[in-house]
């Protein structure tokens, strides 16, 4: 077996960090569905891209219909495959440099999906440009797959692959080094409450309650505006001095605005939206929102293990079930909370969410699925397991520990071939995923680009094992 390991791809650096930081100007956040551009015209253009310069590279592409795209080289009915994904989450507030903007500073280049995931998905196009210009003998033909509804539910991939075939063997770049085989089940779930403010007269009205955003793991701001009404400004604040990173602004409209603040000693699980919970729950008078506020703050808060709710699950492979309040909005005379559900992969995902549902119909409050993501086991004896171990170890002198994860990559669409791997090194820089002025070093990008290359040409020439295949 040739060793690949030891500097190939930094011919192609220059090539790499142009075509990265030229793709991150590319605002492709999802959109309005056009004529064959299901998520918009901004993921469509990022599509388009990969698949002309793969073309230009002398590829055979296609693109399956706006919803994804591959490059391919070689031949044979068995396939290997990488998977990445073009489209990102949408830019945020509080950035320094511009979101888009792709800018190459110190050795890194910044800007919405460096990372997170088009640095990567230019890396697998250029390795697999290295093993066709070396002329690397293969058993399969190799694809790399671009995906472009990643962060909005991985509807592409449903769609990519009922009309391609699966992979024989695949990893995914959209997480970190060695390798997770473990992904849990993953739900995203709405929990709504509709006021009848013509029955609100014996209580205080909720104009509003804003705070998080799905994508961020604990949200450090929550805003709630309620009508003053018969309350005093004086008692306002006897209530708010209990707690410190509550501020409160009173407004000539009758109106108060509270906010609470970032993580601070009275935060306990740095959630601002469980905290605002957890003190309109206990103020000494009631709200029109009081069936929603108590659920949340009674069977969430800032309990992240499930046990209010009755869904709290564990077992030896991924470990125990996680909640995560994640966002709180306000659409009219509906309040909605966005609640993320991750469990083991040994547990019934529907009959979980079965129970959340129940509990909320009990405090007369309404549960919408809105995302459901299955859970990923991979066998330790699998050989894409077995191969991309052997690779990591080889490149790095480390143990290739197999690690698990709440979140989600396209691996859960691979039917139990494919794992997560690379492309963040461990002890690396956090690279402000999903947050602003998202970035990546390019050294690291490079380190991942020669283990990339490595993994993908010695699962190209795997003998194919059907016993210890996962369909």
């Amino acid at each position: 077996m040739k060793m690949l390991i030891g500097g190939e791809m930094a011919q192609y650096r220059n090539e790499i960090v142009h075509h990265i930081s030229e793709l991150v100007k590319i605002r492709s956040v999802q959109e309005e569905a056009e004529p064959s551009k299901p998520y918009g015209s901004g993921v469509n253009r990022a599509l388009e891209y990969m698949l002309e310069l793969a073309c230009s590279m002398g590829f055979a592409t296609k693109n399956v219909d706006g919803y994804a795209g591959y490059a391919e080289y070689g031949s044979g009915e068995r396939m290997t495959a990488v998977l990445v994904h073009l489209d990102t989450v949408h830019e945020g507030e509080g950035w320094t440099y511009p979101p888009f903007g792709g800018l190459i500073e110190e050795e890194r280049i910044v800007g919405r999906g460096a990372s997170d995931n088009k640095g990567p998905a230019v890396v697998a196009l250029y390795c697999l440009k290295a093993i066709r210009d070396l002329g690397l003998p293969i058993r399969t033909r190799i694809r790399i797959i671009f995906g472009t509804n990643e962060e909005s539910g991985m509807k592409d991939m449903d769609y990519y692959f009922s009309k391609e075939p699966q992979p024989d063997f695949a990893f995914v770049p959209d997480a970190g080094y060695p390798l997770f085989n473990v992904e849990m089940g993953n739900a995203m779930i709405r929990i709504s409450h509709t006021r009848d403010r013509r029955q609100g007269s014996g209580s205080l009205q909720i104009d509003s309650l804003t705070g998080g955003m799905p994508l961020i793991m604990a949200p450090e701001r929550c805003e709630v505006r309620i009508a003053s009404g018969h309350v005093s400004e004086g008692k306002w604040h006897e209530l708010l001095n209990r707690r410190t990173n509550l501020q409160a602004e009173m407004g000539a409209d009758g109106y108060i605005a509270i906010t609470a603040n970032g993580n601070t000693a009275n935060q306990p699980s740095g959630n601002a939206i469980a905290d605002m919970m957890e003190w309109l729950a206990g103020l000494p008078f009631r709200t029109d929102a009081d069936p929603f506020i108590l659920f949340l703050n009674k069977k969430i808060g800032h309990d992240t293990s499930g046990k209010a709710l009755g869904i709290h699950r564990s077992d030896e492979v991924s470990g125990p079930t996680l909640v995560l309040l994640k966002q709180i909005l306000t659409e009219g005379d509906t309040l909605t909370a966005i609640i993320n559900v991750r469990y083991p992969v040994t547990e019934d995902g529907d009959r979980l969410l079965g129970l959340v549902a129940e509990q909320a119909q009990l405090h007369g409050l309404q549960m919408t699925i809105t995302r459901h993501l299955r859970p990923v086991y991979v066998s330790p004896d699998h050989p894409v397991v077995r191969t991309l171990s052997r690779v990591y170890e080889r490149a790095t002198g480390e143990k290739a520990e197999l690690l698990k994860m709440g979140a989600g990559t396209y691996a859960r669409k691979l039917k139990n071939n494919g794992v997560a791997f690379g492309a963040g090194l461990p002890g690396g820089v956090d690279n402000n995923v999903h947050r602003p002025d998202e970035f990546v070093r390019i050294e690291d990008m490079m380190k991942h680009a020669d283990i990339c290359l490595q993994g993908l040409y010695e699962l190209a020439i795997q003998e194919i094992n059907p016993s210890l295949t996962q369909i």
